[in-house]
C-alpha cells in the first residue's frame, strides 16, 4: 500500500515518469483482467486500446482516487472492465436476456433500439452486476466460472442474476412508457 500511496502522490503532482511507471507495473495485470473478462471476443488491438484508455483515465482522474476506498489496482481494473463492456456492447447487434418480459408488449420498438436499451439498462446495474450479466448472457459462462472469475460466491452470483432481472424489468418497462 505504501508503494501505491507514493505512486498516487506522484501521479497527482503530474510527474511524467509516474505514468510510465504505472504503465510498466500494471499493464500485465490489466491485460490479464481483460483477457479473463473478454476472452477472444475482443481483438488484440482493442485490448491494447482499452489498456491505453485506462492509463489516460488514471492520469486524468488521479486527483479523485481515494486509497481509503480502494487501491490503484482496483480502480484500473474497474475502469478496464467498464471500457471493455462498452466495447463489447458496441459489437452486439441484437441481444435478448432470458425471461425478461416488458410490461407493455403491444408497443412496437425496433429490434436495435430495444437491444441498445437492454444493454444500457444492464450497464446501469453497476459493477459487479453488469459484469455478471455480460458473462452469463452474452458469453454463456456457467455460474461457477463467473464465481471463480469475479471472486463472488456462487449463491451470490445467482442472487445477483435474479435481482438484476427484476431491476431490468422495471428499468425497461419505465423506458418503454417514456417512448
Amino acid at each position: 500500500m505504501a508503494y501505491e500511496t507514493k505512486l498516487l502522490e506522484r501521479l497527482k503532482k503530474r510527474e511524467p515518469n509516474s505514468i510510465d511507471e504505472a504503465v510498466e507495473v500494471y499493464t500485465p495485470y490489466l491485460s490479464t483482467v481483460l483477457y479473463n473478462m473478454a476472452g477472444n471476443s475482443l481483438p488484440k488491438e482493442d485490448i491494447e486500446e482499452i489498456v491505453s484508455d485506462v492509463f489516460v483515465a488514471l492520469w486524468k482522474n488521479a486527483d479523485y482516487i481515494d486509497l481509503q476506498k480502494g487501491t490503484i489496482r482496483s480502480y484500473i481494473a474497474a475502469a478496464a472492465r467498464n471500457f471493455a463492456l462498452k466495447r463489447l456492447n458496441k459489437k452486439t447487434d441484437s441481444v435478448c436476456i432470458d425471461d425478461i418480459e416488458l410490461a407493455d408488449q403491444s408497443a412496437p420498438i425496433e429490434q436495435n433500439t430495444e437491444s441498445n436499451a437492454l444493454w444500457d439498462a444492464v450497464m446501469s446495474l453497476g459493477e459487479p452486476d453488469s459484469e455478471i450479466f455480460v458473462r452469463y448472457y452474452k458469453f454463456n459462462e456457467k455460474i461457477k466460472e463467473i464465481s471463480k472469475a469475479t471472486g463472488i460466491n456462487v449463491s451470490t452470483v445467482k442472487t445477483k442474476l435474479s435481482r438484476g432481472k427484476r431491476k431490468l424489468k422495471i428499468i425497461l418497462s419505465n423506458a418503454r412508457e417514456m417512448l
